[in-house]
């Protein structure tokens, strides 16, 4: 081998090794997740755990059913390969953001993933959501979440089976990590069966089971745990109810003599402090999202909502 042909091959070695350095193959490559909301979120990065990285886009005490993402956001949104939303009407601007910032991304619909039940129309409430949209020209919109309920997240039931959906897209996404994912998804099934089991025991010894919720978001914790929702105080969320419709849910709490009112710390609270000084009852607190120091992991929120129930429905 003459020596001009020996420094030819050693620089194409050397350019084949720098190659090499600077490009991972791709199945070497993090996994990126971006989540809608907060009880979304804290599933997928349990299941992460070390081997993924998980965005949270809405922060905690935003309105889920109203978002505009920041630039900041969106670019990180872009670099995520798996999108995790709840669907059925609850957060449509997630799917719109996927489709625009990475439509490569596999796009995973929790709410598609679990029995749903339709919005709940044998309570107060029904016509003042069908007025709205009649007002707003909007009468076969699904503007007030569409037909059904898409607060699936607050049954621990239906949790679990997100929890699974989570995990097989992670698996299927990060291959090489696969049996991390599953392991960890299926301790988080394990740590919600718990606090389903303790949640059922101490909603049990409620003595009034009959409640009146902010929106209608408690349908599906109300229908796990043997309660009744009575009316809603706010129908359609983020917009102020009439005064007519205040007074039909005041006849309801006085006819019902329902112990206490509930806010929620995404929404506007007048509503429910107006008919808690009217009825002479006091305002508490049900968080469906949940996300601050009290309510920052799934198990928090769900015992959250407990606590807050056993302070007044006793």
């Amino acid at each position: 081998m003459t020596f001009a042909r020996s420094i030819r091959l050693l620089a194409l070695l050397s350019f084949s090794l720098l190659l090499s350095c600077s490009k991972k193959p791709a199945s070497n490559e993090r996994l990126h997740a971006v989540a809608s909301i907060f009880p979304i979120y804290d599933m997928a990065r349990t299941v992460a755990g070390e081997d993924a990285d998980v965005d949270l886009l809405l922060q905690p005490g935003q309105n889920e059913h109203h978002f505009d993402p920041s630039p900041k956001e969106i670019a990180r949104a872009a670099k995520s390969k798996v999108f995790v939303m709840v669907g059925l009407g609850l957060d449509p601007w997630m799917e719109k953001l996927a489709k625009d910032a990475a439509p490569e991304a596999k796009l995973l619909q929790v709410g598609n993933r679990v029995p749903t039940r339709p919005m709940p129309k044998d309570h107060v409430g029904e016509d003042e959501v069908a007025a709205h949209l009649k007002d707003a020209g909007k009468e076969d919109d699904d503007d007030a979440h569409g037909p059904m309920d898409p607060h699936v997240w607050l049954d621990p039931q239906r949790a679990r089976l997100i929890v699974k959906a989570i995990t097989e897209e992670f698996a299927k996404a990060d291959v090489a990590h696969a049996a991390n994912y599953r392991a960890r998804g299926s301790k988080l099934e394990q740590e919600i069966d718990a606090v389903d089991a303790e949640a059922e025991t101490r909603l049990k010894a409620l003595s009034n089971k009959g409640f009146v919720t902010f929106h209608g978001s408690f349908g599906y914790f109300a229908e796990r745990y043997g309660l009744t929702i009575l009316a809603v105080i706010e129908p359609f969320p983020g917009s102020q109810p009439s005064g007519a419709y205040l007074q039909k849910v005041l006849s309801v709490i006085r006819e019902k003599k329902v112990p206490a009112l509930y806010s929620e710390p995404q929404l506007d609270s007048r509503p429910a402090k107006i008919l808690a000084d009217d009825a002479h009852i006091p305002l508490g607190t049900l968080d469906p999202v949940g996300g601050s120091a009290e309510t920052d992991s799934y198990a928090k929120l769900i015992r959250f909502n407990v606590s807050a129930l056993e302070k007044a429905q006793k």
